[in-house]
């Protein structure tokens, strides 16, 4: 009788447990993810209706933790866009994969409205700098990575060059980033305080200590010759072509921000302990 009672209670015992696990995983399967734009038109109306101190969705959220352990991950928009506008899906995409994302719209003039990435690089670099403070404070990190797009990749390397601030940065990875210079088309950034100075090489030296992975396209109509997003080789350096993993992509300069074969090269990047499959689809503006 003493055993039956006590085989119960463990029966019993069990049950509730089980019954608890089961509401604690419903909760975590339940938790509603960051929304992803997908529709790259849609975004950049979107981003530049709202003001440029509205984050995409997944960003900016100074409570977060990162259960892996990894850097928080500081996203830079381009030239002529604002954070909400230009990484409206990467940002998302990488909350939603447990990183801790972090933006900001710099390089706004006092004529450019909600619009940033115009104005000078060296100012705009002592912002995302700022925002580093910020991110490293919040979130108790040593160190951050950042990713950035087209413009946002040459201001994550002048960042890299403030006093201090190289040991702060463990990766870099460039979206057709212009790291050897900028197009060579004409168009109006040749003319904004955001234009590269002649006679400037480069963003300066690489650092030791900084992993770089520059991400490039074929098909960019903005950095000519798409080359110039690479970076000339050395230990701590990854060029990637996304045509050398999709073949078939038609991937153009914008749509390196909105492309799943990109975010995952990203993730991949970012996390290499804990790879990812590239897709292979049809991107922008293909």
């Amino acid at each position: 009788m003493q055993l039956t009672l006590e085989r119960s209670g463990l029966i019993a015992a069990l049950t509730a447990i089980s019954a608890v696990l089961a509401v604690a995983l419903a909760g975590v399967a339940a938790a509603t993810p960051f929304p992803v734009t997908t529709d790259v038109n849609t975004a950049i109306v979107t981003g530049f209706s709202t003001p440029a101190t509205t984050p995409p969705s997944g960003s900016n959220h100074v409570d977060c933790h990162d259960r892996s352990g990894r850097d928080p991950v500081i996203l830079l928009h381009g030239t002529a866009l604002n954070q909400n506008a230009n990484l409206a899906y990467l940002a998302p995409t990488l909350a939603n994969a447990g990183f801790c994302v972090f933006s900001l719209t710099y390089g706004q003039t006092s004529w450019s409205g909600n619009v940033g990435g115009l104005g000078d690089k060296k100012r705009s670099a002592r912002q995302v700098a700022d925002l580093m403070d910020r991110v490293l404070a919040a979130t108790h990190a040593r160190r951050v990575d950042i990713v950035g797009h087209s413009q946002g990749g040459a201001i994550a390397q002048l960042v890299s060059q403030l006093p201090g601030r190289a040991t702060q940065i463990d990766t870099i990875i460039g979206l057709a980033a212009p790291n050897r210079g900028f197009s060579r088309t004409s168009n109006i950034t040749d003319r904004l305080p955001a234009a590269r100075r002649p006679g400037e090489n480069d963003w300066g030296p690489r650092h030791p200590n900084i992993h770089y992975l520059n991400l490039a396209t074929t098909h960019d109509e903005i950095v000519t010759p798409w080359q110039n997003s690479f970076m000339s080789p050395g230990a701590n350096v990854v060029n990637t072509r996304v045509q050398d993993v999709c073949p078939s992509s038609m991937i153009g300069h914008l749509g390196m921000a909105y492309s799943p074969t990109v975010a995952a090269l990203v993730r991949n990047g970012l996390d290499p302990t804990h790879r990812v499959p590239v897709p292979c689809g049809k991107d922008y503006p293909g």
